[in-house]
């Protein structure tokens, strides 16, 4: 294989792994099950790229670290807070120091291949544009700065429209839901290659028992959010969907909230202010199998995601059969079209919008009240997973096979093997 380096944003899932220099790896299992396949393989290397404000991750001294459980050379670079009052100025210092880090690390390791997700689209361009080196760019979602970027009216969207338009080898996004599809074929040169795929999905995964409020599944109906605390995922709109079915049903509902970030303390004052401590159960930072234990426990799994409701969590509580709640589809933004297509009106409860709180609780209730149709959607759920969602393995397997021959197919012989899978 080709000398090949990963350029990384370093997740939040990832920050514990280099702190406590052990892989356990808490999110982006799409990267994760990446690299772990990817120690066994000759000349890989991974650079990170810290843009959060963890003390303990900023604090590392070392730029290489040797991370246990993951057998890949490390490279860590921190930010630097020198303006940090300054936010504008910080951010660019920050962004060309990154840049000049990048540089010196293609110098020293000169790589053949660069996988790098887009959180350093800027950087990549230039590396596609002005050097011999093939560049595979990783979607994981389409935000609303690349949405905004399709009709560029600032001068960071005009550089965020002309990175996305490098003669790149090759882009693979996530089927996530976002409409990457769409936005692709808007925004990228036509010669570019390009695929969307769905996430893989872990079914044999041995669910690791962790504590859970006084057994408190075992009387009452559990109700879970998965995913980031931010905006984008509208956890403050589950949990005022939540409170209201509280103060409608008493003592009959519990909710997991499993995730982490920056919306944690609007959540905390929620629950603080309703005084509901009793009723809601946080989970931060714990790994897949701690996750997948407890998806098991839950009767009731909410998605509010308002960027697309195909992400690997919501997959996974599909491939267990449960009864889910989800927004419909925005049409004019692409989003969720190709989730409508592959999940039947029957197979999940839709709201209106994640903003529906109204809704949203009714539907909670709704589904508590009558088992016969929550045993309904449960049963469609799992039939629609058992065709259409496939292992990590085979997911994985592909990437792999598809980077390995990068080097040696050409474009007409890459675009064949994209158009069969």
């Amino acid at each position: 294989m080709s000398r090949v380096l990963f350029i990384l944003r370093c997740y939040s899932g990832f920050e514990d792994s280099l702190i406590n220099r052990e892989w356990s790896p808490s999110g982006v299992p799409t990267i994760a099950k990446l690299l772990e396949r990817f120690q066994f393989q000759d000349n890989c290397s991974v650079i990170f790229i810290s843009k959060s404000d963890n003390k303990k991750l900023n604090s590392i001294k070392e730029r290489k670290l040797d991370i246990k459980k993951l057998g890949l050379p490390i490279y860590l670079i921190r930010p630097f807070f020198i303006f940090s009052k300054l936010k504008v100025i910080g951010k660019l210092f920050n962004e060309f120091y990154n840049l000049i880090s990048i540089f010196y690390y293609l110098f020293k390791l000169k790589p053949e291949l660069i996988y790098s997700d887009h959180a350093n689209i800027f950087t990549i361009s230039l590396i596609a544009r002005f050097s011999r080196i093939k560049t595979v760019i990783r979607l994981m979602g389409v935000k609303d700065d690349m949405r905004d970027c399709l009709a560029p009216t600032t001068f960071y969207s005009k550089i965020l429209n002309w990175s996305y338009k490098a003669p790149y080898k090759l882009i693979i996004a996530t089927q996530d839901g976002a409409g990457a599809e769409i936005w692709m074929d808007k925004i990228l040169s036509k010669n570019v290659l390009r695929k969307t795929l769905l996430n893989g999905v872990d079914l044999h995964i041995k669910p690791n028992a962790i504590k859970i409020k006084n057994n408190i599944h075992k009387s009452k109906t559990i109700v879970t959010f998965l995913g980031r605390l931010e905006e984008e995922k509208a956890p403050d709109k589950f949990l005022e969907a939540f409170i209201k079915v509280r103060k409608n049903i008493s003592n009959k509902f519990h909710c997991f909230i499993i995730g982490s970030g920056s919306m944690r303390s609007k959540l905390d004052n929620i629950i603080i202010n309703e005084n509901a401590m009793n009723d809601v159960s946080f989970y931060s930072n714990i790994n897949h199998s701690a996750i997948f234990y407890l998806l098991s426990k839950t009767d009731i799994y909410v998605s509010l995601n308002r960027t697309g409701n195909l992400s690997n969590a919501n997959i996974e509580a599909m491939s267990q059969g449960k009864a889910i709640i989800m927004p419909q589809p925005q049409i004019k933004k692409g989003i969720d079209i190709y989730t409508n297509k592959l999940i039947t009106e029957n197979a999940v409860y839709k709201v209106s919008s994640s903003d529906s709180i109204e809704e949203i609780s009714d539907a909670i209730i709704a589904i508590h009240n009558n088992k016969g149709m929550r045993i309904k959607l449960q049963e469609e759920i799992k039939n629609i997973s058992n065709k259409n969602f496939y292992s990590w393995k085979k997911r994985i397997d592909w990437e792999i096979d598809l980077l390995n021959k990068i080097g040696s197919c050409g474009d007409k012989e890459l675009k064949k093997i994209l158009q069969e899978l």
